[in-house]
């Protein structure tokens, strides 16, 4: 039976089992003196109908408390093997562009933004997050990661980064009249289209060496003797470990261009292992802690901008993703959702995505302008629609070294 009231004090026999006491508490209850002592004070009065904690009660609360704490905690810090991918920032690259050797120029009222993508190891609360946010995805680790430690992988898409960072400054001096000698050690991996044969054996991180007996010394070596053959050929590659190593064969087989099928491809974005140039202009980029190849292409027109005395951008807010071959072409990338979100948040007027991406970037776009271009010649046809890019470079046949 339940026991209704707050227990007082007794005299006489303890109430049995079946025996209750109700006292009025609503005035406080006096214990008389101890004898010889000094007068009792009065207990605490309690409220009608409330029961002072106990200190088991107390401890029970604090156990709970100390309970609640320590789950609140690890939604915060409980890292998953789940990575979340989120909206970043557009980063107006002139602001990151510093180059000597020749003269430059201010984009007036023009921007070229490269963008991010945030990336994190997911918590329960990051999961939760992207639970009620849409443009927050969650991808298994391995999708970020590879077979790579996430300190290596960091590593390498620093690395990514800077090898992406030399292309555009030489597609960018090219476009200019400049000849540039280049070297590398072989065509490394970034990323891996899951949907392709050559998933199954190629991962993040390789490095093709050679194609059907031939040395890969850059990756524009890799792409001319895969390009001119038909889709459903295979093609026997020398892969090796991206620290250097002994080199293991590996069978692909080609697939056809989504864009265009009577082209093939391997479905891989490589980029040059070692790569070094001969620059005749000093160009330096600071990309900060930014890593990744996916702001070649923005990056090449933002040298680009600076190096011409007419705006490239027709003094529109212009953003651009995807990585910058040494053959001008323009390769995939990753977190084309989120950076649509973000070229939108920050108020582009236009944006350039490759065009094998166009309709998912699309899909997120709203009133956003997204266009597609296979590489930089395309970049700058669609720039001169607005008022700059062709419009106001030299031809390249005809283009000039500056200074």
């Amino acid at each position: 039976m339940l026991f209704t009231g707050l227990r007082g004090r007794l005299s006489g026999p303890v109430p049995g089992p079946e025996q209750y006491v109700v006292m009025d508490t609503a005035e406080p209850t006096v214990l008389p003196p101890p004898p010889g002592g000094p007068p009792a004070e009065p207990d605490a009065e309690v409220a009608p109908g409330r029961r002072p904690w106990s200190a088991r009660r107390k401890w029970f609360f604090f156990i709970w408390m100390a309970v609640l704490a320590a789950v609140a905690s690890a939604g915060f810090l409980w890292k998953l093997p789940y990575y979340t991918l989120s909206p970043g920032s557009a980063r107006d690259t002139e602001q990151f562009i510093t180059i000597s050797g020749a003269p430059t120029f201010s984009d007036q009222g023009g921007v070229i933004d490269y963008l991010t993508v945030s990336v994190k190891q997911a918590t329960p609360a990051d999961l939760l997050l992207a639970w009620v946010d849409p443009a927050v995805e969650v991808v298994e680790a391995e999708q970020v990661l590879g077979k790579q430690s996430p300190d290596e992988n960091r590593e390498f898409n620093l690395q990514l980064m800077a090898t992406s960072k030399d292309a555009a400054t030489y597609q960018a001096l090219r476009r200019m009249g400049f000849e540039i000698p280049i070297s590398g050690t072989g065509a490394v991996i970034s990323s891996v289209n899951e949907s392709v044969p050559a998933a199954a054996v190629l991962a993040s991180g390789d490095v093709v060496v050679s194609a059907n007996g031939e040395p890969v010394v850059v990756n524009q070596d890799l792409i001319r003797l895969v390009s001119g053959l038909p889709a459903g050929t295979v093609v026997e590659l020398g892969i090796q470990p991206f620290q250097g190593g002994d080199s293991r064969p590996v069978s692909v087989e080609l697939v056809a261009r989504p864009e265009d099928p009577t082209r093939s491809m391997i479905g891989i974005s490589t980029f040059t292992r070692d790569l070094s140039f001969d620059f005749p202009v000093d160009v330096s980029i600071d990309s900060g802690r930014v890593g990744g190849p996916s702001a070649g292409l923005a990056f090449t027109l933002g040298i680009l901008d600076a190096l011409t005395p007419e705006s490239l951008t027709g003094g529109t807010r212009v953003a651009a993703t995807g990585t910058m071959e040494l053959n001008g072409s323009v390769g995939l990338v990753g977190g084309v959702h989120q950076k649509v979100v973000a070229a939108r948040e920050e108020g582009v007027d236009l944006m350039l995505v490759p065009s094998a991406e166009v309709d998912e970037a699309r899909t997120y776009a709203g009133d956003l302008r997204v266009e597609p271009v296979d590489d930089l010649d395309m970049a700058l046809r669609v720039l001169a629609t607005v008022g700059g890019g062709d419009a106001v470079l030299p031809p390249p046949s005809t283009a000039a070294p500056v200074g």
